[in-house]
């Protein structure tokens, strides 16, 4: 019988350390945002700062037909950080993913450099267009459904937040 009121004791220590642990795994995101992996959605700009540790790097010029404020806006802190902005109305879009460090993002292997824009490279799959650029310790996507004359529009304007 001993061993028996032996082993319960052991069950409930066990359940309570368990409990606690599952606890600090819950609230340690909640109390300390960076530890989390991602991604972050976000409500406003000034948090990419905070969270991801830049200040994000977005066209000045936007087409009226997507609307007044991005539909979407998220940080993901790993493998490295990333904010990631999406402007849609309808079947048209924008999206602006700005990456710090790391290679050079995927690209199609017939992208071409755009021209009088200093390194970046650019493609038309489908529908979408796509430019990467490299801004000092930067790397910038942008996918769009508009027309390939945005991308470039887009690239001029690109400046900080």
């Amino acid at each position: 019988m001993d061993r028996l009121r032996g082993f319960g004791r052991f069950v409930t220590v066990a359940v309570l350390v368990f409990a606690a642990l599952r606890a600090v795994h819950l609230l340690t995101p909640v109390f300390f945002p960076t530890t989390r992996l991602g991604p972050v959605e976000i409500a406003d700009l000034g948090d990419v700062r905070r969270l991801a540790g830049f200040t994000p790097l977005l066209p000045a010029y936007r087409p009226v037909e997507l609307g007044p404020a991005p539909v979407r806006m998220f940080v993901q802190l790993s493998p490295r950080p990333t904010f990631s902005v999406t402007w849609r109305a309808g079947d048209r879009f924008l999206t602006v993913t700005q990456y710090q460090g790391g290679s050079r993002p995927a690209q199609s292997p017939v992208s071409e450099p755009l021209i009088d824009v200093p390194a970046s490279e650019w493609w038309m799959d489908d529908a979408r267009c796509h430019l990467v650029l490299e801004r000092g310790a930067f790397w910038i996507e942008m996918q769009t459904s508009l027309s390939p004359a945005e991308l470039r529009r887009f690239a001029d304007t690109l400046s900080p937040y």
